[in-house]
């Protein structure tokens, strides 16, 4: 129970960086103006919390469609093939299979392996893990863009508009958090990332990566190598899809679930706005109509010349 209690979360970890915005500057401190009319600012955390949560979304989406993620100042998500030997004694030939189909089922040697390779700065203060590398590459491919699978960059700008935020804001929001990551494994903090298709723990500066099993699995599906091939898409095609109908179809458009309608959360915000200035016009002509406040008036101007 006391491991359990001292082990910092995704909520602890944002509300160690609120506390420390000296070490952790950004917009990320202080809520900041939606890209639509319809949503209201967010307080720090939940702005920080409803970023990672489309960050964890985006990731997964990416590994799903085949790609690799690399997250600077973290590390990279990105795929390695595992071989077994092969087991001739326990095959199973079917008259009604060909020799495509039982290589989609990944019947043969070869498994879909996801991996995490932890980046350089992180990895610096990880005195127990034990270095292995998760991928095997040339020695002369020292980038993670070359070590891993189709690898691409976390790209703030789907994330900020899935969360209806300034990409700005994202960006602070990443450094600060990864930058806080390092930090606490430094201090020798335990912590846990929770990501829905695998979880992340530092346990006494020792990493350990768990995947789900659904998550495995949908990754050796026979339809994944399709995704993972480039030369099966025309470039024609690649082009004429619009980038409307590609953020329709991902998960990152339902992230706010429930959108307010912008026309009439506009107009009731216009007429929130009338009615004060009305209150505001009322008051200054009430206080106008009081005798004490027409005398004091008087009393400011000589009417001498006048008369």
């Amino acid at each position: 129970k006391s491991q359990a209690v001292s082990q910092m979360d995704i909520q602890k970890i944002i509300a160690w960086i609120l506390k420390n915005p000296n070490s952790y500057p950004g917009k990320h401190n202080y809520p900041n103006a939606r890209t639509s009319e319809a949503f209201k600012p967010l307080e720090p955390a939940a702005q920080m919390f409803i970023v990672w949560r489309a960050t964890v979304e985006y990731i997964q989406e990416k590994l799903l469609n085949g790609k690799g993620v690399n997250v600077r100042g973290f590390g990279g998500f990105t795929f390695d093939i595992s071989t077994d030997k092969p087991k001739i004694a326990n095959r199973q030939v079917s008259i009604n299979s060909t020799i495509h189909d039982e290589r989609l089922e990944r019947k043969h040697l070869h498994k879909i392996r996801p991996v995490f390779v932890v980046d350089n700065k992180l990895k610096y203060f990880l005195s127990r893990y034990p270095g292995k590398e998760e991928v095997s590459a040339p020695q002369s491919q020292h980038s993670i863009y070359q070590k891993g699978f189709s690898m691409i960059y976390c790209n703030p700008v789907p994330i900020a508009a899935a969360c209806y935020l300034g990409k700005d804001v994202v960006k602070d929001v990443h450094e600060a958090f990864f930058a806080a990551f390092v930090d606490l494994t430094k201090y020798e903090k335990d912590l846990e990332l929770r990501m829905g298709f695998c979880n992340i723990r530092i346990n006494r500066k020792d990493l350990k990566v768990n995947y789900n099993p659904t998550f495995i699995n949908n990754l050796n599906n026979k339809n994944f190598e399709f995704m993972m091939r480039k030369s099966d898409t025309k470039t024609s095609e690649h082009w004429k899809q619009s980038y409307e109908k590609k953020w329709n179809q991902s998960n990152l458009s339902k992230i706010v679930t429930k959108k307010p309608q912008v026309d009439m959360v506009k107009t009731l915000s216009e007429k929130t706005q009338a009615l004060k200035i009305m209150s505001l016009d009322m008051a200054s002509q009430g206080a106008l109509n009081k005798p004490e406040k027409q005398a004091k008036i008087a009393n400011n101007y000589d009417f001498s010349g006048i008369i």
